[in-house]
């Protein structure tokens, strides 16, 4: 199937949690990437794990390698870190609802950026490690961590880094090339297509309905642009404000 598949063909090289030493974990991931290369043509590999990259881009030098959002590039001060070794930067989730944010990242980083729009994690989720470990040690199903608050405060999934189709237009110049998250969407082709269909062609749709993960917006609330705006040049001191909780109330009643 790989073979002949008329797209282009990445790796996804992605453990949050290293179970050994890079110096130890890295040769047999080189090793599969060269046979993958050789296999199928590889376009690229998204990495977490700066030291992992750097072993990588030194043993496959032609193969551009993206930093996945877990590794949490957020600011121009950790682009140095990543010239010459990153081609591609998906920026952490943390920033996706701060343009500013973006812009910067944008001005300071020489590769392309390529934006997440229909992840729905928390910014900054403190369950984030501790999924990722459940979901490494062979897990069919991780728990969502993030569930009990989820209950407790459900507003905050107004918070979480996803972006509408119809919102796009409000990024221009801040992004190179989008990327949707499959994790809920392909488990069934038909919702991937309507989901990609409707980026594509700026279509617009409900949070519910993107295919995000666990801390998604589940009712069928609908985003005004002027709410979803101003959540993208506010300062996110959730603990100071009630907008969203007041918006995610008045849309719940």
């Amino acid at each position: 199937m790989l073979r002949h598949a008329p797209l282009p063909c990445a790796a996804l090289v992605n453990p949050i949690v290293l179970t050994r030493p890079v110096g130890a974990a890295a040769p047999p991931v080189i090793e599969t990437l060269k046979r993958l290369c050789s296999d199928f043509g590889l376009s690229g590999a998204t990495v977490t794990d700066l030291a992992l990259a750097t072993r990588i881009r030194e043993a496959i030098p032609d193969l551009p390698l993206t930093a996945s959002c877990l590794m949490q590039i957020a600011r121009p001060n950790q682009v140095p870190l990543l010239e010459g070794i990153i081609d591609t930067v998906v920026p952490d989730t943390r920033i996706v609802r701060d343009l500013r944010a973006l812009a910067a990242l944008k001005e300071a980083f020489s590769g392309r950026i390529r934006l997440m729009v229909n992840e729905s994690c928390l910014p900054g989720c403190p369950f984030r490690v501790q999924h990722f470990y459940e979901m490494g040690i062979g897990f069919p199903h991780p728990l969502s961590l993030c569930a009990e608050v989820l209950e407790k405060h459900p507003w905050m999934r107004l918070t979480g880094g996803w972006v509408l189709p119809q919102h796009l237009h409000l990024y221009l110049g801040t992004y190179d090339e989008l990327k949707l998250a499959g994790r809920v969407t392909l488990r069934d082709p038909r919702k991937f297509r309507a989901v990609l269909d409707a980026y594509v062609h700026r279509l617009p749709m409900l949070p519910r309905d993107i295919g995000g993960g666990p801390a998604s917006v589940l009712e069928p609330i609908d985003i005004s642009e002027s709410f979803f705006a101003s959540t993208l040049a506010c300062d996110h001191q959730c603990h100071r404000c009630t907008r969203c909780r007041d918006y995610y109330a008045a849309a719940s009643l």
